[in-house]
């Protein structure tokens, strides 16, 4: 009897990881169809990597007991997704952070049942989480903190620092210049570091998955995302405000070239800092 039920533990077993590994691939080859954009090809391939090493890591902890109904409804739930997922038009391309959240929910109640949906909530969390668009992530962020009003304040007083005639009004930074006269500097969202913190508070849950980190390094990883991306975002607002009576410079620094220039220099000092926490780590088990 136990023989049994161990050789069904591994088929059910088998097809979910096969059935994840297969979405994973249709997910990244729809992602590169619509978007070409190989930075997001190359993030989205860390995620589902590391969730399926979190998944493969717990595997003999689930349990996997499904019933006649839960495997109804879970198979009737994924070809809805699969089958939409298949058909979408261009248009609808902003729909596809949706599809890792909604196969895993169909796969994880299909291989554990209802009752059992709850043992994959962490996994669940991340499909939510890490591919949820950044954009629609940051605008909420945006009108909940007013990370575009603190940056253009931080900004203007930074130049001014620097000795710099500016003024701030709102999310605008007005700059006098001697031999160009005077310019407004709009401070929208994507111009705010708004998005690279978003990108390293990602990486900041990674780790935390592959690290057993303590409670303080848990909660420090985050503060630090949060501190290097505006601080970043401040500093390219000073040079693009800077920038705007030259329209090359500007056009270069506010392109997408000048913008992963920061988002590069942000995961480097990011990595920097889990390093040393690492490292931490690492000598307080040798201690």
């Amino acid at each position: 009897m136990t023989t049994k039920i161990d050789t069904r533990q591994k088929r059910d077993r088998f097809w979910l990881f096969f059935s994840l590994i297969s979405l994973s691939i249709l997910y990244l080859n729809l992602i590169w169809r619509t978007t070409t954009d190989l930075d997001r090809l190359t993030t989205d391939s860390l995620f589902w990597a590391v969730i399926l090493w979190s998944l493969w890591y717990k595997r003999d902890r689930f349990s996997y007991d499904s019933g006649l109904i839960s495997s109804f409804v879970g198979w009737f739930w994924l070809s809805i997704v699969m089958t939409k997922t298949i058909t979408l038009f261009w248009f609808e391309s902003t729909l596809l952070p949706i599809l890792p959240f909604s196969a895993a929910i169909a796969l994880a109640v299909i291989a554990s049942g209802f009752k059992g949906l709850l043992q994959y909530w962490r996994e669940l969390f991340f499909t939510a989480f890490l591919f949820f668009p950044v954009g629609a992530m940051g605008y909420f962020l945006d009108r909940q903190t007013d990370i575009s009003l603190w940056t253009a304040k931080v900004a203007t007083y930074l130049l001014y620092y620097f000795g710099f005639n500016v003024a701030n009004q709102g999310n605008e930074v007005l700059l006098f210049l001697p031999n160009f006269g005077e310019f407004q500097a709009t401070i929208l969202y994507p111009c705010t570091g708004g998005p690279m913190i978003l990108l390293m508070l990602k990486l900041a849950l990674l780790l935390s998955i592959l690290m057993p980190l303590e409670q303080t390094q848990r909660l420090f990883l985050p503060v630090i995302s949060i501190v290097v991306g505006f601080i970043l975002g401040v500093i390219r607002v000073c040079i693009l405000t800077l920038a705007i009576p030259k329209p090359a410079e500007f056009d270069y620094w506010h392109g997408s070239e000048g913008s992963q220039i920061f988002s590069t220099l942000a995961v480097v000092i990011f990595s920097l800092f889990c390093y040393w926490i690492v490292q931490q780590r690492e000598l307080k088990i040798e201690t």
